[in-house]
């Protein structure tokens, strides 16, 4: 058993029920924040810390039953969580986009000599899809205004309906939740043993759970503290490829169709599979050191988890010339 291994000391954490009314308080602040004035800050802010207060809240409540108030307010809450980042989703992916071309343009506008390593038709390519880009912005940031001025006072609502129900139950001493964590590592790992381009961004989604589980507990306990970085270096990398690809397709859409060696598309798409192969390769690393040993982790009783609606979590490469300086917003 190595160091990344983990049994259970018998120790249990500090109690966690606060942190979910804390994170619903922090919630119900930047929704309002963001019906007020839509930055890119705020609405990744709050798409990412929906689905990980969707899972604080989810710990926190073990074994309800489906009929309990607590989870009634959970499944409603969730419903409008889910609909609440569709809703933001066109402006972040937006944001996103622009975001990787600022970058693109930063990193590859010009040689420590002062040469220019970009061709005057990328340049041009470039300004083209970012003006482009920045007109749908504002048109999508319109429409998610109008739903979080209808759907506000019920997304309040329903939070407060949510704390109401934390505060009623009665605190409890919570294990950690990493062996949870590194369970659905695991059957991610069985159920896409053969990661590539076409399963990649699944992955992903679907690994969040694991992530945000394991940041529940990544202060009080080594194991999820290690597993919580390990996950989010994968959500990472695998989010920087999503990004390329993504814009790639955008561009695609917007950009001429013909294509040659010095154009835009060429270096979004060799952006793209460059960051593929960081990504797999960030993969294939974090399994060798994490399930050697995953039989050998002690689990805990099973849990009950509290009733909810099932609805998934989520459903939340380059020229030489290209290093690491090419960064930007991944989405959450």
């Amino acid at each position: 058993m190595n160091s990344d291994s983990f049994s259970p000391s018998g120790q249990p954490d500090a109690s966690l029920q606060p942190e979910g009314q804390r994170r619903l308080e922090a919630w119900r602040s930047l929704l309002a924040q963001c019906a007020r004035k839509p930055s890119r800050k705020r609405v990744h802010g709050l798409r990412s810390l929906t689905l990980r207060l969707r899972a604080t809240l989810e710990h926190e409540m073990p074994g309800e039953p489906a009929d309990s108030t607590a989870a009634r307010a959970f499944k409603r809450w969730t419903k409008a969580g889910r609909k609440l980042r569709k809703a933001l989703e066109p402006v972040r992916n937006t944001d996103v986009y622009l975001a990787r071309l600022d970058s693109l343009r930063g990193a590859l506008a010009e040689t420590p000599d002062g040469a220019t390593q970009l061709s005057p038709r990328c340049l041009r390519e470039i300004a083209k899809l970012e003006n482009r880009l920045r007109r749908e912005r504002q048109t999508e940031a319109d429409e998610m205004m109008a739903v979080l001025e209808a759907r506000s006072k019920r997304l309040n609502r329903l939070s407060k309906e949510m704390e109401e129900a934390l505060a009623r139950q009665t605190p409890s001493r919570v294990h950690s939740t990493a062996h949870e964590a590194l369970e659905i590592f695991t059957g991610l790992a069985s159920e896409l043993p053969n990661l590539d381009s076409s399963n990649l961004h699944e992955y992903r989604k679907r690994l969040k759970q694991a992530l945000y589980l394991a940041e529940i507990s990544a202060t009080a306990d080594p194991l999820a503290g290690r597993l919580a970085t390990a996950f989010r270096r994968i959500h990472d990398a695998a989010g920087e490829w999503h990004d390329w690809q993504a814009l790639a397709l955008e561009a695609g859409q917007i950009l001429p169709a013909q294509s040659n060696q010095d154009g835009l598309m060429a270096i979004l798409e060799a952006l793209a599979e460059k960051a593929l192969q960081r990504a797999l390769v960030r993969c294939r690393r974090t399994a060798t050191r994490f399930l050697k040993n995953a039989g050998e982790i002690q689990p805990y009783p099973p849990r009950k988890p509290v009733a909810a609606e099932k609805s998934g979590w989520d459903s939340v490469g380059s020229s030489g010339l290209v290093q690491s300086r090419i960064v930007g917003g991944s989405r959450s």
